[in-house]
């Protein structure tokens, strides 16, 4: 990873291999199901932002994980629920597929809590 990246780019070019796959698949499914929020580096991750930040999401060596998202729904987060590690993050394993689809809904919920 590159030190202190200022840019998502930046951010996400520091990663090689399935990290780097996985951070742009993330990137790419938020960018389009979030078109009108704008993306920034904060607490030194990718941060997606509408008029404050929506969710976070970083890559470390053996998960990806999602921040960020404490007081969503619980009827948003249950389909995520064996994914919490700890208050306020979601571990997905680098091996295994990204339930894209549940990150994605639970993104879009807390975007209409920001617009």
């Amino acid at each position: 990873m590159a030190e202190n990246p200022s840019t998502v780019e930046a951010y996400v070019a520091g990663f090689d291999g399935i990290q780097h796959a996985k951070l742009m698949e993330l990137r790419g499914a938020l960018r389009a199901a979030i078109p009108d929020a704008h993306e920034k580096i904060s607490y030194g991750m990718p941060a997606i932002s509408i008029r404050k930040n929506v969710i976070y999401y970083a890559a470390w060596e053996k998960h990806i994980a999602v921040y960020g998202w404490l007081g969503a729904d619980a009827a948003v987060l249950a389909p995520l629920k064996s994914h919490v590690s700890s208050k306020g993050t979601l571990k997905f394993p680098i091996d295994a597929d990204l339930p894209m689809a549940d990150i994605v809904n639970l993104a879009l919920h807390i975007a209409e809590r920001c617009r």
